[in-house]
């Protein structure tokens, strides 16, 4: 019978068995935003955390669009991946409804849904938004501004709160921090930078919502006549591949995105060994919502010492 099989090159049907057993070996994995260098990084850490563990891994670009990422959730449904895991900037109440009862386990990544408890796991943005202040601070600044996201990225106003943290705890007042708001993109980086320097053109040093904002910003900087870091010093955030390859190469605030998609992986690997009951505490421990991971700053050439 295997000989036939092998000479009629017959293969099994992979449909037929995932019916069998009631499972693809497959999970879903949603984006917010394919272009942002950040989520390729999570991306290739989430199929190889994957890939060890004998999955495949569907990936869904949602663009940014609340709609989009909801449609995208019922398809992987329909096609009966075993799990999905979310990289979101943000999560509409949309979200919230799906996600209070979704039908297949869901870990989140780098998002939170207020009032709904499911695996998570993200970064200590505060923790980024005070390094990145303390950095300038030891360097000497003083006029330190703030790029940061639109109101629906959630980890925007934690970062800026761990900035003003930093700067009350050396006297200074957290409220004079001059900020602008951009779509947290390399243009949008590049208008709230040209925002903030006319209102504020003795700014002598930026924190960045992302590096693509950070980017954004040292062309302003540039346009506007001045040089990174001798007039204006820039910090980024995420620590993306093209941060060490921009002029200057970017100072920023580098997230674990390898540790985040293993553990993403092993959250769904383990919550299906239990059936599909989503608990953190068989593995964190017991009263685990969340996991927090640390960050670094990562010290480059886009920041110094303000001129005299």
């Amino acid at each position: 019978m295997l000989r036939s099989a092998r000479e009629l090159g017959y293969r099994p049907s992979g449909v037929a068995r995932s019916l069998k057993l009631r499972t693809t070996r497959t999970f879903g994995l949603i984006v917010t935003d394919i272009e942002n260098p950040f989520f390729p990084q999570l991306v290739r850490a989430v199929e190889d955390a994957a890939h060890a563990a004998g999955y495949a891994v569907l990936l869904c670009n949602a663009a940014d669009d609340s709609a989009r990422e909801i449609a995208y959730l019922d398809l992987l449904v329909e096609r009966r991946v075993d799990g999905v895991v979310i990289a979101a900037s943000s999560l509409s109440a949309r979200h919230r409804r799906w996600l209070a009862a979704p039908p297949l386990p869901v870990v989140l990544v780098n998002a939170t849904v207020p009032g709904v408890i499911l695996p998570a796991i993200a970064s200590d943005n505060e923790a980024g938004g005070r390094l990145a202040a303390e950095h300038l601070l030891r360097l000497g600044h003083r006029r330190i501004g703030v790029l940061t996201a639109p109101f629906r990225n959630a980890d925007g106003p934690v970062r800026l709160a761990g900035a003003r943290a930093a700067v009350a705890s050396v006297g200074l007042d957290p409220g004079g921090m001059p900020t602008a708001t951009g779509d947290a993109g390399v243009a949008g980086g590049e208008r709230a930078m040209r925002n903030l320097l006319a209102r504020a053109p003795d700014t002598t040093a930026i924190i960045a919502y992302n590096d693509l904002t950070a980017i954004g910003a040292m062309r302003a900087i540039r346009a506007a006549g001045r040089r990174v870091p001798d007039d204006v010093s820039v910090i980024g955030f995420d620590d993306v591949d093209l941060a060490a390859y921009v002029d200057p190469p970017l100072t920023t605030v580098a997230q674990a995105t390898a540790e985040m998609g293993r553990w993403a992986v092993a959250g769904l690997a383990a919550s299906l060994a239990r059936g599909g009951e989503q608990r953190l505490e068989a593995t964190f421990g017991p009263d685990v919502a969340e996991v927090i991971l640390p960050v670094t700053l990562v010290v480059r050439s886009s920041t110094s010492s303000p001129r005299a």
